[in-house]
């Protein structure tokens, strides 16, 4: 059997594995909360996260290594990921996750086959994976940072006007924007 096929015959499982992992990440009132309800408008974090994990799969096993098919299917849960609480380290380590569920359920098989160099080149992969997400990762929290700083000047900027009007004798009405 060659090693994609062994790959593909797992996919289901890791695919799994690696989603309850990353589910665990979260805190431990919001996890149940995470895997069971499947409406994706009712929880869009479990939804994304499912979403991306089949096409992160694919693209560490080699089925997918087109770059701007995975940074697309990556593209949700990273913005996801870059507006939550977490620091960038507990962001982007998720993907490191699926290191040692391949090495537990995959990499046995292919050992037996003779086949370590697939396995070796996966975990490459994942490694490659991980720094595009980082990359993805550091431009969306930029682009968080530059909208709160437009925020706080816009706000800024409304303030200052009030308090011009205020020293010149007229009062700010709701109208006065």
């Amino acid at each position: 059997m060659k090693a994609i096929d062994v790959f593909r015959k797992h996919k289901g499982e890791m695919v799994r594995l690696w989603t309850d992992s990353v589910f665990d990440t979260y805190p431990f009132e919001t996890t149940g909360f995470l895997r069971t309800k499947d409406d994706p408008f009712g929880n869009p974090v479990a939804h994304m996260t499912k979403e991306a994990a089949g096409a992160l799969y694919d693209a560490v096993t080699g089925e997918t290594v087109e770059v701007a098919h995975t940074k697309k299917a990556m593209d949700r849960f990273i913005k996801l990921r870059a507006v939550q609480t977490f620091s960038p380290s507990q962001s982007m380590a998720v993907f490191s996750l699926m290191k040692p569920i391949l090495r537990e359920h995959v990499m046995p098989e292919l050992v037996a086959q003779g086949d370590l160099a697939a396995y070796l080149e996966t975990e490459s992969r994942i490694d490659s994976l991980m720094l595009l997400a980082f990359d993805m990762y550091v431009e969306n929290r930029e682009i968080l940072a530059e909208s709160r700083i437009t925020e706080i000047r816009n706000q800024h900027a409304q303030l200052a006007r009030w308090a011009q009007q205020l020293e010149g004798g007229n009062v700010p009405t709701g109208n006065d924007r």
